[in-house]
């Protein structure tokens, strides 16, 4: 959780045990805090012409979800697509990339892609709620 603008640490630790004492949010065992908090006093900028009010406060979340897995093999199609093509590999040998190194990239991103895959398989069998709860485009 990143806050900025008008913000007290008590108030923030107070909504994190609020929501953890609720339980209407499954946590995984293997990461017992679950939360990273960074708080910033300066408000949130404003940008002229903006489609975004003037706020006194904001927090921005980011969230570690196993629904990324979907996310993952559509890279790894267009990957694939761009690669078929040879797409801009080119540019990249230019600046002295191996052409290996794409193959090698290509294998990490699918290897991250399974292990995303398998938590999420492990998490429904053991009857988790939450992150197999997601539809193509990650979102509920």
């Amino acid at each position: 959780l990143m806050y900025r603008g008008d913000v007290v640490p008590k108030d923030v630790n107070a909504s994190i045990v609020s929501i953890k004492t609720k339980r209407t949010i499954q946590f995984v065992d293997w990461c017992p805090t679950a939360f990273k908090v960074g708080i910033n006093n300066q408000p949130p900028a404003v940008v002229p012409g903006g489609d975004l009010a003037k706020v006194q406060r904001s927090v921005c979340m980011m969230s570690n979800t196993t629904a990324i897995a979907s996310v993952l093999g559509r890279m790894d199609a267009k990957f694939d697509l761009m690669y078929a093509k040879r797409a801009f590999v080119h540019w990249y040998v230019g600046e002295g990339m191996e052409e290996g190194e794409f193959t090698e990239a290509r294998a990490d991103l699918e290897a991250l892609e399974k292990d995303y895959e398998e938590i999420a398989a492990e998490s429904a069998d053991a009857g988790e709620i939450g992150d197999g709860e997601f539809d193509e485009e990650g979102e509920h």
